[in-house]
């Protein structure tokens, strides 16, 4: 029987575009769970089940393009509990950002000292390239570029030996993008490096 007979049947366009878009987010949901939990069985015990809560939520996001924190599994190993990036609103928040390369954790143009504290000689300029570069595959891996970003603070724990080396390589990547920027010197910063960016970008 045609469904003109039975107007109290038929769906508004706009309801039926709304069914369709709540069983397609409760299946990113369910996908995100099913992460979520094999996350925390490969923690196991407490530790695994709020870990796997976390890990569900990361997965939604990211799928989704909610904002919230968020970890690339190509970028560097955090020091600390905090994720490479924040996504708010049509920013980016990247946390601080040091040289160690992701495949290796080794610091190009070597550590500023050694295991027992005595300074090295080391390279500002490798260890700026490859900061730049945790940067660029950060920003990558969520769609926006160096191109996006919008501000840069730098930190530098020698100023005056490394800051003409390190703002010579930045000028290569940045010098017809001109971000704002600000440089401070430190005493010291996370791991034996010389250098770490904090960088805002657009999404």
């Amino acid at each position: 029987m045609p469904r003109d007979n039975h107007p109290e049947e038929e769906e508004d366009g706009y309801e039926i575009v709304e069914e369709i878009a709540d069983i397609g987010e409760g299946a990113l949901a369910k996908g995100a769970e099913i992460l979520g939990t094999a996350a925390g069985l490969a923690v196991g015990g407490p530790v695994g089940a709020v870990v796997g809560g976390v890990a569900g939520k990361k997965a939604f996001r990211k799928v989704t393009g909610d904002d919230g924190p968020f970890i690339t599994e190509e970028g560097p190993s955090a020091v600390g509990a905090y994720p490479h990036l924040y996504k708010s609103g049509g920013l980016l928040f990247v946390s601080g950002m040091g040289p160690r390369t992701p495949d290796t954790n080794e610091i190009p143009g070597g550590p500023i000292r050694d295991s027992e504290g005595n300074a090295l000689d080391y390279d500002i300029r490798a260890q700026t390239h490859s900061v730049i570069n945790n940067v660029s595959v950060i920003l990558e891996a969520h769609g926006s570029s160096l191109e996006d970003v919008v501000d840069i603070l730098v930190f530098l724990v020698d100023m005056d030996r490394d800051f003409p080396g390190y703002n010579e390589v930045y000028a290569q990547y940045f010098s017809e993008i001109l971000p704002a920027r600000t440089t401070v010197s430190v005493n010291a910063l996370p791991t034996d490096i010389a250098i770490e960016l904090k960088v805002v970008a657009k999404a």
